[in-house]
């Protein structure tokens, strides 16, 4: 399927203000679902002069693309001759365990847009002890869509505030409309919780709802609990 052969999440984390060059590049490639929102670095100024970073301030970006197209763009970067991206910082990428189907339709754009039934099916991979799930939600939808995930389980989340960072054109592709103002949530679960989560989620606020909800999840190798 899809969203588990084909699809891989990445995050780039680079200075400030070179998160929309990158955005750029990342277009050329095919690239277009990107999420953009600020960081601060915990390096010491010596350690940032040494590997030539002159800001403790960061974009990241956390994006999901097509894993052929992913796995061109980072070859690109790291050949810097190829490429006038001049970004500094790091770029790393994640295998799914799960995606909602609609959103796989429009990643891949090989396949015709899911109906609403399809897109309430995930795939799952249940092998994983836990997981992180993240979910992108319309600006304002956030308290409902957290709601909706305590009911099935989960016992809380982190909010992070951020943008779409996709060309203009990209806002409407395949009839989905694509607020600029988003948040994300994200929730670390069981296996035993994760498919219930977001299942249940992607039922009542997936992407044809006015919260828009994106929904994936990635494997955790290791987890430990402070406090």
């Amino acid at each position: 399927m899809a969203a588990k052969k084909g699809v891989k999440l990445f995050i780039s984390i680079v200075e400030r203000g070179q998160g929309k060059a990158l955005t750029r590049f990342y277009e050329t490639q095919g690239l277009t679902c990107h999420f953009q929102t600020v960081g601060h670095g915990t390096a010491s100024s010596d350690l940032l002069d040494i590997l030539g970073i002159g800001s403790s301030e960061r974009d990241v970006l956390i994006s999901l693309g097509e894993r052929s197209k992913v796995r061109k763009m980072m070859h690109l970067l790291d050949e810097e001759e190829e490429t006038e991206v001049r970004a500094k910082g790091i770029l790393f990428s994640m295998p799914l365990t799960a995606l909602n189907i609609l959103a796989a339709a429009v990643l891949m754009r090989d396949a015709e847009q899911s109906s609403g039934e399809e897109e309430t099916q995930m795939q799952n991979n249940q092998g994983d002890e836990h997981s992180l799930i993240l979910i992108v939600v319309n600006q304002g939808h956030t308290d409902e869509v957290m709601n909706t995930a305590r009911t099935a389980g989960a016992r809380g989340g982190t909010i992070i505030r951020s943008r779409w960072a996709g060309s203009e054109e990209a806002e409407t592709f395949y009839g989905i409309t694509l607020q600029a103002e988003k948040e994300i949530i994200a929730i670390v679960a069981g296996a035993e919780r994760r498919k219930l989560i977001m299942e249940t989620v992607n039922k009542r606020h997936g992407m044809n709802t006015p919260a828009g909800a994106m929904i994936c999840s990635v494997g955790i190798d290791e987890m430990q609990r402070l406090g």
